[in-house]
C-alpha cells in the first residue's frame, strides 16, 4: 500500500526518535517499512544499515549497505560504513576492496591509511580475526526485525535483477546503435561550433531553498541536472558554474554522468576554480549519458547559483584548451597519435591533460583557514586599540648580495602588516651599486620606520641591535615574505604571555606567488632542535636576550640564526619559548626540499660544531654526529658501570611468541647488565609451563606468578616492586629485538634527569611503522602518527628519523628509571586495566616535569596485540570506551592540545597529514 507524504514523514520522525534513544531493532523495523515504499532510496538503506549494525545484526547490516551502494554507486557514505564494518568483522580482503572502491570516488574521505593497514594485515601469515559477534539472547523486536529484513531482501533481489536486466538490454542497444568510439571521435572532430545544452539545476538531495538561497544541509549537497531537448552526447563537452556564498562556504563542484541505471557505471568531472566563484571543466564522455548530477560544495551553508552552462564542443576546442594548460604534454600526445595512429588513445591523453583532480591538500587548507581578509585586518586593528601597551618590534634585514625585487617583496609585506608599531634596520655597505643605494635611501626617506646603517666595508650585525628600540628583534632575509598578521601575532603573544623571550611560528615556502611545503611545528622541544633547526629563521628574540648571550655571534660576517637560538635556549626556561601555530612566514628559498635534506635548514658542519660546543658548555658530555638527510644525532653517555635494567614481560601461554621474544632479547641485546622478569598471568599449557622451568635455570631470567584476570597495569606494577634494576623496561611478549644497540640507546635517554619514558621505533614484520611516538587528540584519545609508513621513511618534517619529545610512548617497549616510575605511581591498575595506561603514565610523567622521548635508533619488531586480540567484541568495546571516557575526564584539554603536535594537522588519521 502506497503511503502519503504526511504518513511517511511521521514514520521517519518516529524511526529517528527510536534510533536516537538506542532502540535499534524497533527503529530498524520502521526504516524497513519505509524501504517498502522507497526501495531505491540509498539514504534510507544507509540509515537502515546503521541501526541494524548498532543492533548487532552485522551480516544483515552488510547486506543493507550493499543495497545502498547499488542504489547510488556515487555516494561515498554507505561505502565508507560498509568498509569499516567488513574490517571489524575480520573480512579484511573484502574491506580492502571496499576501501579501494571508495578511494576512487572524487569526494571520498581520506582512506589511504586504512588501505595501507589492511594491506599489511593481509601480508602477515598469523592474522587474528576480531571477536565481533551478535548477541545470542532473545531480544524484544528481534523476530519482527529479521522477518522484515528477509522480506526486504527478497524485494531488493527482485529490484537488483530488474536493474541488471535493464542495464543488459541498454548495453545491447548502445552497442548496436552507436558508432565505435574511434568513429565517433572522427565525427566529433567535424563539429566546429559548440552546441548548447538547455540544462537547469534542480535540488536533488541535502539542499533546501530558504529566502531565495540554496542551503546545503550536509557536506554533500546535490543538484539533478535536468536537460530540455538536446541531451549531452558522447564526445567533448564543457561545463561552467558561477557560485556565490559566504566566505565560510567551500565550493568544489563535481559533475557526475550516469552511464548505467542506478549509477552502476558513471564518470566524474571536477570543475577547476577560475576565480570570483567561477568554475569550469572540459572533458570527454565515452558512453551515452542517462542522467546528470552536480555536487556544488563540500560544506554546509547557503549560496546562490549565478550561472550554469553546459555545451557540447569540438575536439579542436578541447585540444586548444589542453595546449594552453600544458603545452609540453599536448605536443607529446600529438606526436604519439601521429606515430601510433591511435585516435582513441590520443583523445584519452587530451582528456587526462584537461582533467582537474582538485586543489592539493595544502591549498585547500589555505582556502579554508589561512586566507587573509579585510575584515580580519579590521578586527585586529580594533583589538590593538584596546591593548594596554603596543610593544615596538625591531626587524633587521640583511642586504648583502640582495636583488632589489627580493628586498621589495619583503618591504611590501612589512607595509601590509596590520600591526604598524615596527621599525626596520637595514645594515648596508656604501659600496653597493648606485641603484641599490638610491633605493635604500628612498625607503628611509618615505617611511621613518626604515633606518639604513651605512658602513664602508661589508656590514655585520654587531652594532645594529644596540640601535634597535623594540622589545623584540627579528632577523629577516631579503626575499622572505611575512603574513599580514605576523607582527600582530608576535605583539599579541608578548602581551598575553609576558614571560615570552623567544617566539617562533609555522612557515611555508613561496615560489612565483604560490605557497607550498608548509612546516607545521610542535612547541619547544630541545631534542628535536638538537637534530635539526625546526624553529627556522623567523624568530623573535627579546632584545635583552640578544644583549645577554648573542652579541659575539653578531660580529660574524655570515650570521646564522641557528647559533643565536642555541645560545639563547641555554639560558631560557621552556615556558619562555613561545610557539605561534600560524603560518606567519613564507621563506623564499629553498624553493623545494631536496632529496638530501629533509628540512630546509640542514645541520651543516658549522651547525653540528655549534651544537657540540653548546652541549659542552652545559656539561652534558654528549657526542654529536651527522646523519643522512641533513640532520644531527646526539649520543648521550652511559655511566660506568651501566645501570642494571629489569625487562618486564607479562604473558599468558602463547609460547611461540614468548620464546621468540626472550630469545631475541638474549641474543640481540648488547647492553651489559639486564634481567628479564616474565610475569605469568595464569598460563596453563604444559609446553609453556615447561619453558618457564627452563627459564628459571637461567641467571638473569625470573618467572613471577601472577594469576587472575588480565590487568596489564597491575601485572607490570607487581613486577616493578620486585625488580632489582634501577631502570625498568616494559616489553610486550610480541616484541622482537633486531638491533643490538636498542637498549643502550633507550637507557642513555632514560637516565637523563629531565627525561621520563623512552619509546622505540616499532615495526610490523612487513617493515612498516607500528609505533614512533604517541600523539594525544587523534581519534578518541590518542594514536600513533606515521603508522604504516615505510620503516626507512623520514616522515613529516623528518619526525620518524629524529629523536624528539612526544606526549606519550607505547608500553609495548618503554624504558624509564624505576624512581620516576614510582614517583608518579606507576600504571593505573584500577581505572586502566588494558587500554591507555601507557598514555596516562606518560602524561603523569609530563605533569611531574619530565619529557617523554621517542628515539628511532632503537628499532624492534612488534606483532601488535596478537596475544590480546583486538578490542572489537561488545564486552571489549564497552571496556575500551569506559577507559577512554576516564582519560577524557581526567586529562581534559591536555588530550586535545598536544604540545608536540600541531592543531593544523589532522586529528582524524594517524598520518601527519594536514587537517581538513
Amino acid at each position: 500500500m502506497d503511503l502519503d507524504q504526511a504518513t511517511l514523514s511521521k514514520i521517519i520522525d518516529r524511526a529517528d526518535r527510536l534510533r536516537d534513544q538506542g532502540q535499534w531493532l524497533e527503529a530498524a523495523a520502521l526504516y524497513g517499512s519505509l524501504l517498502e515504499q522507497r526501495l531505491s532510496s540509498g539514504q534510507t538503506w544507509t540509515q537502515y544499515a546503521h541501526v541494524l549494525k548498532e543492533g548487532e545484526l552485522f551480516e544483515e547490516a552488510v547486506s543493507a549497505y550493499l543495497s545502498a551502494v547499488h542504489c547510488d554507486g556515487a555516494d561515498p557514505d554507505p561505502r565508507l560504513h560498509l568498509a569499516h564494518l567488513l574490517k571489524r568483522l575480520g573480512r579484511s580482503a573484502e574491506a580492502l576492496q571496499a576501501f579501494r572502491a571508495l578511494s576512487a570516488l572524487p569526494d571520498a574521505p581520506h582512506v589511504e591509511q586504512e588501505i595501507a593497514g589492511l594491506g599489511i594485515q593481509l601480508m602477515q601469515t598469523d592474522q587474528k580475526t576480531p571477536a565481533l559477534f551478535a548477541s545470542n539472547e532473545t531480544r524484544p523486536g528481534l523476530d519482527v526485525c529479521l522477518s522484515g529484513f528477509e522480506h526486504l531482501r527478497r524485494l531488493e533481489e527482485e529490484r537488483a535483477a530488474d536493474i541488471a536486466q535493464k542495464n543488459s538490454q541498454y548495453e545491447a542497444q548502445v552497442t548496436t546503435r552507436n558508432l565505435p568510439f574511434a568513429a565517433a571521435f572522427i565525427e566529433l572532430r567535424r563539429l566546429m561550433k559548440p552546441c548548447f545544452v538547455q540544462a537547469r539545476l534542480d535540488p536533488k538531495a541535502n539542499l533546501v531553498i530558504r529566502d531565495d538561497l540554496y542551503v546545503a544541509t550536509t557536506g554533500n549537497p546535490q543538484f539533478a541536472v535536468l536537460v530540455d531537448g538536446y541531451s549531452l552526447q558522447p564526445g567533448w563537452f564543457e561545463v561552467e558554474i558561477d557560485l556565490l556564498g559566504h566566505s565560510s562556504m567551500s565550493f568544489d563542484p563535481i559533475l557526475y554522468t550516469e552511464h548505467r541505471f542506478e549509477w552502476a557505471a558513471f564518470s566524474t568531472f571536477r570543475l577547476r576554480p577560475m576565480g570570483e566563484g567561477k568554475f569550469h571543466a572540459t572533458g570527454l564522455i565515452e558512453s551515452p549519458v542517462l542522467r546528470l548530477r552536480l555536487d556544488p560544495a563540500s560544506r554546509e551553508g547557503s549560496f546562490t547559483v549565478r550561472a550554469f552552462k553546459l555545451r557540447q564542443i569540438s575536439l579542436a576546442k578541447g585540444l586548444c584548451q589542453a595546449y594552453r594548460q600544458n603545452r609540453h604534454a599536448t605536443q607529446k600526445a600529438l606526436r604519439a597519435m601521429i606515430t601510433h595512429k591511435g585516435g582513441e588513445r590520443f583523445a584519452r591523453n587530451i582528456a587526462d591533460i584537461l582533467k582537474y583532480t582538485g586543489p592539493d591538500r595544502y591549498h585547500a587548507w589555505i582556502a579554508l583557514h589561512d586566507t587573509p581578509t579585510s575584515e580580519q585586518a579590521a578586527l585586529q586593528r580594533r583589538a590593538i586599540v584596546g591593548w594596554p601597551t603596543q610593544p615596538l618590534i625591531s626587524l633587521i634585514v640583511d642586504t648583502d648580495e640582495l636583488l632589489l625585487p627580493e628586498l621589495e617583496a619583503t618591504l611590501r609585506s612589512l607595509k601590509d602588516q596590520s600591526y604598524e608599531n615596527w621599525q626596520l634596520h637595514i645594515p648596508a655597505s656604501s659600496t653597493l651599486p648606485k641603484e641599490k643605494c638610491r633605493y635604500l635611501m628612498s625607503c628611509a626617506e618615505t617611511d621613518a620606520r626604515m633606518v639604513v646603517h651605512w658602513n664602508d666595508d661589508r656590514p655585520t650585525m654587531k652594532s645594529v641591535p644596540s640601535k634597535c628600540d623594540g622589545r623584540f628583534i627579528v632577523f629577516v632575509t631579503a626575499g622572505d615574505v611575512l603574513a599580514p598578521s605576523a607582527l600582530y601575532e608576535i605583539a599579541e603573544r608578548s602581551i598575553a604571555k609576558p614571560e615570552a623571550r623567544l617566539i617562533y611560528s609555522d612557515e611555508d615556502s613561496i615560489e612565483a606567488g604560490s605557497r607550498h611545503s608548509p612546516l607545521f611545528k610542535p612547541d619547544w622541544d630541545p631534542d628535536y632542535f638538537f637534530a635539526s633547526n625546526y624553529l627556522g629563521r623567523f624568530v623573535a628574540f627579546e632584545a635583552a636576550l640578544i644583549e645577554t648571550c648573542c652579541l659575539p655571534l653578531l660580529a660574524l660576517p655570515d650570521l646564522d640564526i641557528h647559533d643565536l637560538i642555541l645560545r639563547a635556549t641555554e639560558i631560557l626556561l621552556p615556558n619562555e619559548i613561545i610557539h605561534i601555530p600560524h603560518v606567519l612566514y613564507h621563506r623564499s628559498s629553498p624553493a623545494r626540499l631536496s632529496d638530501q635534506n629533509i628540512l630546509p635548514y640542514p645541520m651543516t658542519s658549522r651547525r653540528l660544531q655549534a651544537l657540540s660546543a653548546s652541549l659542552n658548555r652545559q656539561g652534558k658530555g654528549a657526542t654529536v654526529v651527522e646523519e643522512k638527510g641533513g640532520f644531527g644525532r646526539v649520543i648521550w653517555p652511559l655511566p660506568t658501570p651501566a645501570p642494571l635494567v629489569s625487562l618486564i614481560i607479562p604473558t599468558r601461554d602463547y609460547l611461540p611468541l614468548l620464546r621468540g621474544c626472550i630469545e631475541s632479547l638474549l641474543s640481540k641485546t648488547a647492553y651489559p647488565t639486564f634481567e628479564i622478569i616474565v610475569v605469568d598471568n595464569g598460563s596453563v599449557e604444559p609446553e609453556t609451563l615447561g619453558y618457564f622451568d627452563a627459564l628459571r635455570a637461567m641467571d638473569n631470567v625470573r618467572v613471577l606468578s601472577a594469576p587472575g584476570p588480565f590487568n596489564f597495569s597491575w601485572l607490570n606494577n607487581l613486577a616493578v616492586e620486585q625488580a632489582q634494576g634501577s631502570v625498568i623496561g616494559l616489553v610486550n611478549n610480541d616484541i622482537l629485538a633486531i638491533n643490538s644497540e636498542w637498549l643502550q640507546e633507550m637507557v642513555s635517554h632514560a637516565i637523563r634527569p629531565d627525561i621520563g619514558a623512552v619509546g622505540a621505533k616499532l615495526l610490523y614484520p612487513t617493515g612498516q611503522v607500528q609505533h614512533a611516538g604517541v600523539v594525544c587528540g587523534i581519534g578518541l584519545v590518542a594514536a600513533h602518527p606515521h603508522k604504516y609508513r615505510s620503516g626507512d621513511d623520514p616522515g613529516y618534517m623528518g619526525r620518524l628519523a629524529m629523536t624528539q619529545s612526544f606526549s606519550a610512548v607505547t608500553a609495548a617497549c618503554l624504558v624509564v628509571e624505576k624512581s620516576k616510575y614510582k614517583e608518579v605511581g606507576g600504571l593505573d591498575a584500577e581505572n586502566l586495566t588494558v587500554a591507555f595506561n601507557d598514555v596516562d603514565f606518560c602524561l603523569k610523567l609530563d605533569k611531574a616535569g619530565y619529557r617523554n622521548i621517542y628515539t628511532p635508533y632503537a628499532s624492534l619488531v612488534h606483532l601488535e596485540s596478537v596475544t590480546r586480540g583486538l578490542d572489537t567484541s561488545p564486552e571489549k568495546t564497552r571496556r575500551y570506551r569506559s577507559e577512554a571516557d576516564f582519560m577524557l575526564r581526567k586529562w581534559g584539554d591536555r588530550i586535545h592540545k598536544d604540545p608536540f603536535y600541531s592543531v593544523n594537522l589532522t586529528a582524524d588519521r594517524e598520518d601527519f597529514t594536514i587537517r581538513d
